[in-house]
């Protein structure tokens, strides 16, 4: 088997990372309502998990599951939420795809895990909350928020709870992987993939 990417492998990628993007977006969107701002990565992993685990069917090669962390992060940073998504990213990408060579990229199990180890890719856009927060609140206030938005945000956002969000964010995924399982069956089966389903 070619172990290099091509065009239909790129063309994968370049689909299934957009269509990632949008679940996430949406989950992202329940963030409007800032008290609801620590359950964020959480929704948005459940919605995006069921799209991962498709996307999973299509990875038979190593580099496709990094390709769409970094270009999601590469998406946050042009949205204006720092680069430090560029870091975790490359760090989700990577252990997300020694999962997936782990599992041989024919295991569900396998790529169930990568997504959700993956998941600290997003970390990126949460540190300057908890590291610059100051700063983070004047942005906020550049962009519009208001002050009793902010303020209501950070009184859910203790400097304690980054590992407990992270967490959310992992435990989204997993169940919306598995829920993905549940319902892609003859994905996997025609994908190779149907052990652990």
């Amino acid at each position: 088997m070619n172990k290099k990417l091509n065009v239909k492998d790129l063309i994968n990628v370049g689909l299934f990372t957009v269509l990632i993007f949008i679940f996430t977006f949406i989950g992202g969107m329940i963030g409007f309502i800032p008290v609801l701002m620590p359950v964020v990565p959480f929704v948005g992993g459940l919605l995006a998990g069921p799209a991962s685990m498709l996307f999973a069917t299509k990875i038979k090669k190593r580099g496709m599951l990094f390709i769409e962390q970094m270009i999601i992060a590469i998406i946050f940073v042009v949205m204006g939420h720092g680069p430090w998504m560029l870091l975790t990213a490359v760090l989700g990408g990577i252990l997300g795809e020694l999962m997936l060579k782990k599992g041989n990229y024919n295991s569900v199990n396998h790529a169930r895990t990568a997504f959700t180890i993956a998941t600290i890719s997003g970390l990126g856009n949460w540190l300057p909350i908890f590291f610059a927060r100051d700063k983070y609140i004047e942005q906020m206030l550049q962009m519009g928020y208001g002050q009793d938005y902010a303020t209501k945000m950070m009184s859910v956002l203790p400097n304690w709870s980054l590992i407990p969000i992270t967490l959310l964010g992992m435990l989204g995924t997993y169940i919306g992987c598995t829920i993905g399982i549940a319902i892609l069956k003859k994905h996997f089966v025609k994908a190779g993939m149907a052990k652990g389903v």
